[in-house]
């Protein structure tokens, strides 16, 4: 997939989980052993990547994501010195192996005389990691912690120009092929013509195919990476899941008359869905304790016996991957 959106901690846990049917536990062990790390690659949110992808993809992205900040650093008066001061705080914090969560790093920059008030903590955090001081690495129980990039990724791929665009190419179209340059200048934030850059620089290894009417681009059959995926016929989708983000363009599987109850209030906010054959068929909750979760699905129009077969062979999946007991019922 190359990277998940990941603002929602557990979602994206689960997003990974799905994706190779590894438990909670093992996702969250790629995190300790710096396999996987999470921090604000592309359109200012935060993505699971893999570690050593890290450098190239933010020398690609990082410059004009910081520029885009520019008026909201004005704002909340973080000004190039206190960048620094921060910068240099959170090397001296972090260094040595150290690994901090969000409030002990923040409390280290009050020491040092920065605010933190309001959202200055927040975008100071944000700025760090978009910058490449900082990335969130290991846990400490349900935190995910600060540490130093360099230190926490010593072995990196060293992409640029036309390279790493390609790779950026390649690695998307590798989990979401099918896809218009919309899509991918959308996901990336990236020019179009730096897209079209990348899929020149891919040569044969992509192809065009007519959607809808649209030209897409997808791997060539003969591509290394391409291959068919696994589809269930029914999935519980967490919140802020790739099968939708991914793309500028969802229609292909939420019709708009769903939209409104996948994102209510148009607000950004993805709920968790249910996918039957492909589409968003319904949305899903979860209350959990220490030893079990029940799970309440909520479909859209009145689902048939051998579907919810299948919904609940969903939540055994779920339930392997939590390690604890799962029950499913309609809400």
């Amino acid at each position: 997939m190359f990277a998940l959106q990941g603002q929602d901690l557990p979602g994206v846990l689960w997003s990974l989980g799905l994706r190779t049917d590894a438990t909670l536990a093992q996702v969250r062990e790629s995190f300790d052993n710096a396999a996987l790390v999470r921090t604000w690659p592309f359109r200012g949110t935060l993505h699971v990547m893999r570690a050593e992808d890290v450098h190239w993809i933010l020398a690609l992205t990082s410059e004009r994501t910081l520029r885009s900040a520019a008026r909201r650093r004005e704002e909340l008066e973080l000004d190039p010195r206190t960048l620094d001061r921060a910068r240099e705080t959170a090397v001296e914090s972090l260094s040595g192996g150290t690994a901090l969560g969000r409030k002990d790093l923040l409390a280290r920059f009050e020491t040092a005389g920065i605010s933190t008030a309001g959202q200055r903590g927040y975008h100071l955090l944000w700025h760090l990691a978009v910058a490449g001081t900082t990335v969130l690495g290991p846990f400490n129980g349900a935190e995910q912690q600060f540490v130093l990039l360099d230190e926490w990724i010593p072995q990196r791929r060293n992409l640029e120009g036309d390279a790493a665009l390609a790779e950026l190419v390649r690695r998307y179209l590798a989990g979401r092929s099918p896809a218009t340059i919309a899509d991918m200048a959308w996901w990336t934030k990236l020019p179009v013509t730096a897209v079209r850059r990348g899929i020149a620089a891919c040569g044969r290894e992509v192809e065009e195919i007519e959607y809808d009417g649209a030209v897409h681009w997808q791997l060539a059959a003969t591509a290394p990476a391409a291959q068919t995926a696994r589809l269930e016929s029914a999935v519980l989708l967490p919140g802020f899941d790739e099968y939708l983000l991914g793309y500028k363009d969802r229609s292909a599987a939420l019709t708009a008359e769903h939209a409104p109850l996948t994102v209510p209030g148009n607000n950004g906010v993805f709920k968790p869905t249910l996918m039957l054959h492909g589409r968003v068929a319904g949305i899903w909750s979860r209350k959990t304790t220490r030893n079990a979760t029940a799970v309440s699905v909520q479909p859209f129009s009145p689902v048939t016996t051998r579907d919810w077969n299948a919904v609940e062979r969903a939540a055994d999946r779920y339930a392997a991957y939590l390690g604890t007991p799962v029950t499913v019922k309609r809400a």
